[in-house]
C-alpha cells in the first residue's frame, strides 16, 4: 500500500470522535473533535467516543515499510504540545482484526522486535507510545489506531479488539488503563504487579535484608538452595533470624534470596535504585523521618535491642571532614574530591556529604569513599548547583545516617487501608501498627501518579489475566492476590467471566532477556505471556474460557503452589527432578549418577514440546530428544562428574499449547533442580 498522505489518512477516520484542522502536509497538526472526556475521582475516563484535551492533536512524522522481523509498515507519530511520540506497526499479511500494546511509565516508542514479530503471529499490529502519559497517551494511539488499520486493511467496518498489557511499572498503567477507560482496549495484563504500597516499601523490605543478613549471606545462599535440607532461619543467628522473619511475612520470597546479588547487590543495581528512588522520596515527603529515625521512640535507630545496637554501632557511619582538592571533568563538574582524613571501613553504599551553602542552609550529593586513597567518587547525576560548591577547604559531613533509616521505613508505612493481610505481622493483636506511624503513606501517591490516576479498587471494565511470577523480589507475589480480591469484591458474580490469576514458577521480575547465567535457576515469562495474550484474545472474541487460573495459598507472606500440575492447574508445565528419588545426593567423582524427570502438563493446556539438561549449573543446556503430543513425560539421564564440587542440576521443560516446536512464540518453560554433591 502507498504511504498515507494527511489528507488521505483523516479523510478515512472511522472513530466517533471526529478529527478537523488543516491536511495539506503529513506534519499538519490535526485536532480532535468531539465530547470531552469526563473526570471521576481524579482520574480521566476515556471512553471510545471522548476526546481527552491533552492528546486530542496528533502530527504524522513519518510513514516506512520496513522488512523485519516480518515485512510491515510503520507509521510514526507524537502528540503535539508534549514530548510524548508513537508507533503503530502494522503487519503486510495475517492480521486477523486485534492490537497489542505494551505499556510502562518510563518507555520508549520503539516496539522491540519480538513485540513486533508476536503480534504478527497472533494476528495483530503493534502499538507502543513512549512513558509520561499514564494510560490516556496510549489509550489515545489505541482509537486513532484503529482509523488507520481500517484504512491500511482496507477493511471500514471491521471491529477491532485492542489488549494492553505491562510489567512492573507498566502494571500500575494497565489497572490505569482497566478502571479508568471504557472500550477503548477489551481485555488487559497486569504483570508482575505493583500495587499501592510497592513503593517505596519493597524496596526497604530489600534494603533491611540486604544491610543486616548481608554477614550472614553466604549460610542464607545455601539454605535456600535445591536439596540443601536446612531450614534457612535456623542457619542465622537470632537477631537475623528476625529479619529474615519480617521480610518473608511481609512477602519477600524465601527462595530469592540465592540471588544475593539480585536482591540486594549490583546484577540489578539495588544500591543506585535506593539511593535514587527511595531516599528521595522519604526526603520529599516525609522530610522529619530521618531525624525521627535516630532520636524518637518506636524507630529502630533508638531501640534498646540487639539490631539497635547494631544500627547504631555497627552500621552507622558517620564523621567530619575537609576537602583537600577538587577533580573535575571536561565541563567544570566535580567528579571526585580527596579529603584530608578517612574513618575506617567506609561503607560501600548509602554515603551523603552535607556541606554549607553561602546563605547558612545545607546541602548533600552522595558518594563512594575508598579508604586508602582518601578520594569520594561522586554518584553520577548529582546537582550539579550543589557539587559546583564544593572547593579546597570545604567541610564536609560524612554519614549513612538515612541510607539506614530508610532500611526500615517499611514498618512505618502500615496501610490503613483494608485488605493488606500480610502486614498483620507488624500489627498489634487489636490490629493497629507495631511502630509509629508517619503522616502520609507514599505509595498511595507513587501508584496514582504512574498509573495516571488509578485507586486500584478493582472495578475491571474489561477482561484481565494477571501474571505474576514466584521469584520476585521487586514486585511481591502476594500483592497480585490483593489485587484480585479486590476485583472479586467489585465484581461480584460477574469476577469469573473476567478475571484469571496466574502464578509463574521459576521465574523472576524482568522482562528482558536474561544473562545465560541466570538460566539455570529462571525461565523467561515472555512466552508465558504470549500464551495469556493469545488466550485473552480468544475469551474477548470468542467466548473461549481460558485456563483455570493457578491454584496456590498464602501463608506467611509466602505464595505456594501444589506440587501436581493437575492441582496446580494456570498453564505452565511442572518438573519434579530426582536422583534416587532424592533432590540431593553425594556420588564419589566418575561415578555415574543416573536423573529422573517427571514432567506433567496442565490438563487442556498442550503437549511437552522440548527437554533441556543443565548438568553443571552454569546455564549451558544441552537438548533431549522426546516424542511429540505427550502431555505427561518421563526422562532419565545419566552423567558422570570427574570433577569434586557441589553441582544444581536442572531440566528446562516446554510445552505448546498446539505441540508446535518450530515456533518461538508461546513455548512456556518450567525448570527442575536438585543438588549433586561430588567427592
Amino acid at each position: 500500500m502507498l504511504p498515507l498522505t494527511a489528507r488521505q489518512f483523516w479523510s478515512c477516520l472511522c472513530t466517533t470522535a471526529v478529527f478537523s484542522g488543516a491536511v495539506d502536509a503529513l506534519t499538519s497538526p490535526i485536532k480532535a473533535t468531539g465530547p470531552d472526556c469526563q473526570t471521576k475521582d481524579g482520574a480521566v475516563q476515556v471512553t471510545e467516543d471522548c476526546v481527552d484535551a491533552t492528546y486530542k492533536t496528533v502530527i504524522i512524522d513519518a510513514d516506512t515499510n520496513i522488512a523485519s522481523p516480518v515485512p510491515h509498515r510503520r507509521i510514526s507519530g507524537r502528540f503535539y504540545g508534549t514530548e510524548i511520540d508513537f508507533n503503530i506497526y502494522l503487519p503486510e499479511t495475517g492480521w486477523d482484526g486485534r492490537f497489542f500494546q505494551l505499556v510502562y511509565p518510563t518507555q520508549n516508542s520503539t516496539a522491540e522486535t519480538r513485540e513486533i514479530g508476536f503480534g504478527a503471529a497472533s494476528g495483530g499490529y503493534t502499538l507502543k507510545v513512549a512513558g509520561g502519559g499514564g494510560y490516556r497517551a496510549d489509550a489515545a494511539l489505541a482509537k486513532l489506531s484503529r482509523s488507520i488499520a481500517r484504512d491500511h486493511y482496507n477493511k471500514p467496518d471491521e471491529k477491532i479488539y485492542g489488549y494492553v498489557y505491562g510489567a512492573s511499572g507498566g502494571s500500575l498503567v494497565t489497572v490505569g488503563a482497566i478502571e479508568n477507560t471504557h472500550d477503548v482496549w477489551q481485555g488487559a495484563i497486569p504483570i508482575v504487579q505493583a500495587i499501592t504500597i510497592s513503593i517505596p516499601t519493597n524496596y526497604c523490605l530489600r534494603g533491611f535484608a540486604g544491610t543486616v543478613l548481608e554477614a550472614q549471606k553466604e549460610k542464607l545462599i545455601n539454605a535456600v538452595r535445591p536439596g540443601s535440607g536446612l531450614d534457612p532461619f535456623n542457619v542465622v543467628d537470632p537477631m537475623r533470624r528476625e529479619v529474615l522473619k519480617e521480610v518473608t511475612e511481609l512477602g519477600l520470597p524465601l527462595a530469592v534470596f540465592e540471588d544475593w546479588d539480585g536482591v540486594a547487590g549490583y546484577y540489578r543495581d539495588f544500591p543506585t535504585s535506593f539511593r535514587t528512588l527511595v531516599l528521595p522520596l522519604i526526603a520529599q515527603f516525609d522530610p522529619t523521618y530521618v531525624n525521627d529515625f535516630w532520636t524518637k521512640e518506636g524507630y529502630v535507630g533508638t531501640e534498646k535491642s540487639k539490631l539497635g545496637d547494631f544500627y547504631r554501632d555497627t552500621l552507622l557511619y558517620e564523621y567530619d571532614a575537609t576537602v583537600q582538592s577538587v577533580t573535575a571533568d571536561a565541563a567544570g563538574v566535580p567528579t571526585f574530591v580527596t579529603l584530608n582524613s578517612v574513618l575506617s571501613q567506609p561503607p560501600e553504599v548509602g554515603l551523603q556529604f552535607t556541606i554549607e551553602a553561602e546563605d547558612g542552609t545545607t546541602k548533600f550529593f552522595t558518594a563512594t569513599l575508598d579508604e586508602k586513597t582518601k578520594v569520594a567518587i561522586i554518584d553520577p547525576d548529582q546537582d550539579a548547583a550543589i557539587t559546583s560548591l564544593i572547593a579546597a577547604g570545604t567541610k564536609v559531613h560524612v554519614d549513612n545516617r538515612a541510607w539506614l533509616a530508610a532500611t526500615t521505613y517499611h514498618r512505618h508505612q502500615v496501610p490503613a487501608r483494608d485488605g493488606f493481610y500480610a502486614w498483620d505481622y507488624i500489627r498489634k493483636a487489636d490490629g493497629t501498627p507495631k511502630y509509629p506511624q508517619r503522616a502520609l503513606e507514599i505509595g498511595d501517591f507513587i501508584s496514582n501518579s504512574a498509573s495516571g490516576g488509578a485507586t486500584f479498587t478493582g472495578n475491571a471494565t474489561l477482561k484481565v489475566i494477571a501474571m505474576d511470577t514466584m521469584m520476585d523480589f521487586d514486585s511481591i507475589p502476594w500483592h497480585a492476590d490483593w489485587y484480585r480480591s479486590q476485583v472479586e469484591k467489585q465484581l461480584g458474580a460477574r469476577y469469573a467471566d473476567n478475571y484469571r490469576l496466574h502464578y509463574t514458577d521459576h521465574a523472576d521480575h524482568y522482562i528482558q532477556e536474561m544473562p545465560k547465567a541466570n538460566t539455570a535457576r529462571l525461565v523467561q515469562y515472555n512466552a508465558m505471556l504470549d500464551q495469556h495474550l493469545r488466550d485473552l484474545s480468544a475469551w474477548v472474541e470468542k467466548g473461549t474460557k481460558p485456563p483455570t487460573g493457578t491454584s496456590f495459598s498464602v501463608s506467611h507472606g509466602q505464595v505456594k503452589l501444589p506440587a501436581r500440575a493437575s492441582n496446580r492447574k494456570g498453564i505452565q508445565p511442572v518438573v519434579d527432578l530426582t536422583s534416587g528419588n532424592k533432590t540431593s545426593i553425594s556420588v564419589r567423582a566418575g561415578r555415574p549418577v543416573v536423573f529422573k524427570a517427571h514432567v506433567e502438563v496442565p490438563p487442556s493446556t498442550g503437549t511437552i514440546t522440548s527437554a533441556e539438561w543443565d548438568f553443571e549449573g552454569t546455564g549451558d543446556f544441552v537438548k533431549q530428544s522426546i516424542g511429540q503430543g505427550k502431555s505427561v513425560l518421563d526422562l532419565t539421564v545419566a552423567r558422570k562428574y570427574a570433577k569434586r564440587g557441589t553441582y544444581f542440576v536442572g531440566v528446562r521443560v516446554a510445552s505448546n499449547r498446539k505441540g508446535d516446536t518450530k515456533t518461538p512464540y508461546a513455548q512456556v518453560q518450567n525448570l527442575g533442580r536438585m543438588r549433586v554433591n561430588v567427592y
